[in-house]
């Protein structure tokens, strides 16, 4: 009798932890799904030029630094909120041909308010660390390196 107590306590216990991990994988794969959302949000406003959508995404300490290659030399170009905002309202983002823009985004890493995403196109890549503001992520700063010369 002692031995079916035990066995079926034993038993309870490995479904409570096969079920505790279904939750957790569950879960992190909504925090993923909702941070490759953001990165997705970010390109779209970006290729729209929409900057309403631009200014959801951006963290309120957001920063981005450019880096380019001129004549052998590292040049590093930064944007504030403003001057993002600004430049998305240009419209620079819309002469990118379809073909060139998102091809990937990949999550790299996320631990509690913090998130790492890559995001590859056919014109460069851009490296996204996104933190929480208000409960909801946000793109906090982002290293931009162009692929072609």
């Amino acid at each position: 009798m002692r031995k079916s107590i035990a066995l079926f306590a034993l038993f309870g216990l490995i479904a409570l932890g096969v079920a505790a991990f279904a939750v957790a994988e569950n879960t992190s794969a909504n925090k993923k799904s909702a941070i490759a959302a953001v990165a997705r949000n970010y390109m779209d406003a970006y290729y729209t030029a929409d900057a309403g959508r631009m200014q959801q995404t951006l963290h309120p300490e957001f920063h981005k630094r450019t880096l380019r290659t001129v004549d052998g030399q590292l040049e590093i170009t930064e944007d504030s909120v403003q001057s993002m905002l600004e430049g998305v309202r240009r419209g620079t983002g819309k002469t990118v041909p379809a073909a060139e823009r998102v091809q990937k985004i990949e999550v790299l890493d996320v631990y509690k308010d913090a998130a790492s995403v890559k995001v590859v196109t056919g014109r460069w890549i851009d490296y996204m660390h996104l933190s929480k503001s208000n409960g909801e992520w946000r793109v906090l700063d982002v290293v931009l390196q162009y692929t072609r010369k």
